[in-house]
């Protein structure tokens, strides 16, 4: 047996290290090389994990557990700065370089980049000597860093030695922790057991879910029971179907949610190879797409010589790493250990390694009877997929872990929802508004003085979810606090009138506007202020105590409020014109907590509109969806969310030309418009620098393939107007 080692100085004495073992029959550990421990635990309990290895393995005075080091490396934008900086090139022009190549270019695609565009090409000319130095510099270390998650536990024996983790590679301490100076590629090396503890946030949401579920649904909930489980609740497969993904681990990005919805998943399994298959090379070679087609039943799978056994689950399609070494072992007779090394190979690009396997591949292929060209296709599916293919126990854990958040969501969404919303990002809260009343059955309220705390709060009789005081605009987490505190101790408050009483009786002072600030002193005796009680009354948390009847009320609300802390409200803090605008308090509501809707076919009929739109049906955004609707002309209201001038050369002419791209909103509904030159020379008025304000206009609805929806145009001379 011949035994690949790696001799390391530092320390004691010098260490042998076992790398791998690369003999022709049997192996040691079957595999080659020691696996990686990778490990997913709920997010805040990944220092309980730490802490217990270190308390286990750094036993008897030694330090046998440390982090594994990083290295971030010299990139081509970063390496072009540093060199200009050293020939002294103004800093202006090596970013405005540098804001042409993209992230993660190579020396190749520089070279290529320069042929296409002139400035680049210039700079390099002018600056030759700046290139002749970033070369050797890119892809060099920069600067080190701590892994993210994986921990290394060192030997406790060495050559019949006890030894420490000093004793075998440089170690330093960086914030307090212990770190190798080397990365985690080189620990693989040197044969070092890594251990990925990893904290997931996944898990400690689905945990809170099932913690709801059992306390007010009395089930006898447990990530464990549903992982181990049938795992075939038809409802779960039923909302994936249907796009409905919002918050479910991996599936919910919108790229993954039209996969999952052309699929058809109708067993776990589908889910799994979802998780596997969903990556840009795989998108790219065409296996995710064959898969999809062989699984609805539109192509047959072809299963080539000797390989149906190994492939029967995925159609034909090899889609897990473990699949890539099995055909190697099937087909071309290598063992185990060999055919994942051949993975590994293959997906570090090790060209000596790979042409060894192949031999091996070849020769054991023709003593298995294998034909000539079934062996070279196989051979070709391992050597191309191998560089991407996933790893199956990964994808099983992912698919398993989507599959428990959506059996919480299929048969307890109000518990799903609730967990959901605490967590969910400012950006993401539109879709997940959007999905739950396309669910139905709960119901998102804004903030209640008397409810509301600094998270969601939920009703589960009524399955009312009260939205988040801690949503709203400068809403901290001390006026929140003091607010709850009160309210727990004192009881309900009565009205406006009765929460000011309580909350101000310690201030000692009158305002002289809502934007009045405290000083540090009347700060500590309470940190509310009259700014917080104004976006309180705009966000709605008094329109249940006040028995408010229309958001046009609240202005009656702020003026009392006013009156309360000691001035008047000013014409120019709510113009007498929005007065009586119902639209205005809304939008004020939706930009200061992210809750609330706008009237807007309201707004569109009650707006004078020319004779011309006549033909024109009202339409809401969430009507994008529907299929069937034809080139149907529509009229839309809804407010300027985003808007974007680029440009474009023209194919036949090289003019260059401009486009504008508007997103548009409709309380939770969002539509992309795109408005073409010639049509948005005329129209740009209306849209560019109009942010936040209504927009009213003539078009046509048409359903898009591409996009899986309807799609809204506007022609040259249609009706457009702002409110």
């Amino acid at each position: 047996m011949k035994i690949d080692s790696v001799e390391i100085k530092c320390g004691k004495k010098p260490r042998k290290v076992v790398d791998s073992f690369v003999d022709d029959g049997y192996r040691k550990t079957m595999r080659g090389s020691l696996p990686d421990i990778d490990t997913d635990f709920d997010a805040d309990k990944r220092p309980e994990v730490k802490a217990y290895l270190e308390r286990r393995y750094n036993h008897d005075g030694k330090q046998r557990v440390f982090s594994a080091g990083t290295f971030t490396t010299e990139q081509i934008r970063s390496v072009i700065k540093d060199v200009c900086r050293v020939h002294r090139v103004s800093a202006n022009m090596s970013n405005y370089i540098t804001a042409i190549i993209d992230s993660g270019t190579d020396w190749t695609g520089l070279m290529q980049l320069a042929v296409k565009e002139k400035k680049v090409r210039d700079f390099i000319e002018k600056h030759w000597d700046v290139f002749e130095e970033i070369r050797p510099i890119m892809f060099q270390p920069r600067s080190p860093g701590v892994h993210a998650s994986a921990l290394v536990i060192t030997p406790d024996i060495i050559e019949g030695e006890d030894v420490e983790c000093f004793d075998i590679i440089p170690i330093k301490k960086m914030d307090g922790l212990l770190v190798s100076e080397l990365s985690g590629v080189e620990l693989d090396e040197l044969g070092l057991l890594k251990n990925d503890v990893l904290g997931i946030a996944e898990l400690s949401r689905l945990d809170e879910m099932i913690q709801i579920c059992n306390n007010v649904y009395h089930t006898n909930l447990s990530i464990e029971g549903l992982a181990t489980s049938s795992l075939d609740e038809p409802k779960v497969f039923e909302i994936i179907n249907k796009g409905l993904t919002q918050g479910i681990f991996q599936l919910s990005s919108v790229g993954m949610t039209r996969f999952v919805r052309s699929m058809h998943p109708d067993c776990i399994n589908d889910v799994i190879a979802a998780n596997a298959l969903f990556r840009p090379a795989t998108l790219d070679s065409g296996a995710a797409g064959m898969y999809v087609d062989a699984k609805n039943g539109t192509v047959d799978p072809e299963y080539l010589w000797g390989t149906y056994d190994i492939l029967k689950d995925t159609y034909a399609v090899a889609a897990y790493q473990e699949q890539y070494a099995a055909l190697a072992r099937s087909i071309g007779g290598l063992s185990l250990g060999d055919g994942v090394n051949l993975v590994k190979a293959i997906s570090k690009k090790k060209v000596e390694k790979i042409r060894k396997f192949k031999d091996k591949f070849y020769a054991g292929a023709q003593k298995k009877g294998c034909p000539d060209e079934v062996r070279d296709r196989v051979w070709s599916i391992i050597e191309g997929g191998a560089t991407y293919g996933f790893n199956k126990s990964h994808a099983t854990a992912y698919g398993i872990t989507a599959y428990i958040g959506a059996y919480i969501k299929a048969l307890y969404p109000t518990a799903f929802y609730t967990v959901l919303l605490k967590w969910g990002k400012d950006e993401n809260i539109p879709a997940i508004l959007a999905e739950m009343r396309e669910l139905g059955n709960i119901t998102i309220t804004h903030p209640d003085i008397n409810v509301s705390t600094d998270n969601f709060e939920t009703d589960y009789e009524t399955n009312e979810i009260y939205w988040s005081l801690l949503r709203i605009k400068f809403v901290g987490v001390s006026m929140v606090d003091f607010i709850v505190k009160n309210r727990n101790r004192y009881g309900k408050f009565m009205d406006l009138e009765d929460f000011i009483t309580r909350i101000f009786k310690h201030k000692f002072k009158k305002y002289k506007s809502f934007e009045d600030e405290d000083n540090e002193e009347e700060y500590k005796r309470c940190p509310v202020t009259a700014k917080t009680v104004k976006n309180l009354i705009m966000a709605g948390a008094f329109d249940k105590v006040e028995n408010v009847g229309s958001v046009t009320e609240r202005y009656g609300l702020l003026k009392h409020a006013a009156e309360l802390l000691g001035f008047e409200i000013k014409e120019k803090e709510v113009p007498q014109e929005l007065r009586d605008k119902h639209w205005f308090w809304s939008q004020q509501q939706i930009n200061l907590s992210g809750i609330g809707s706008v009237d807007y076919e309201r707004i569109y009929k009650n707006e004078t509109l020319p004779s011309s739109m006549y033909n024109y049906t009202y339409f809401s955004l969430d009507n994008l969806q529907q299929p069937g609707l034809g080139d149907r002309k529509v009229g839309v209201c809804a407010t300027i969310a985003e808007v974007e001038e680029r440009s474009y050369k023209d194919k036949k002419t090289g003019e260059k030309k401009y486009y504008g791209k508007i997103l548009l909103q409709q309380n939770i509904d969002t539509a992309t418009l795109v408005i073409w030159n010639d049509t948005w020379m005329n129209a740009k008025q209306y849209f560019m620098h109009k942010k936040d304000s209504i927009v009213i206009f003539a078009g046509n609805a048409k359903w898009s393939d591409y996009d899986e929806k309807n799609i809204l145009q506007i022609n040259k001379g249609s009706y457009i107007t702002n409110i």
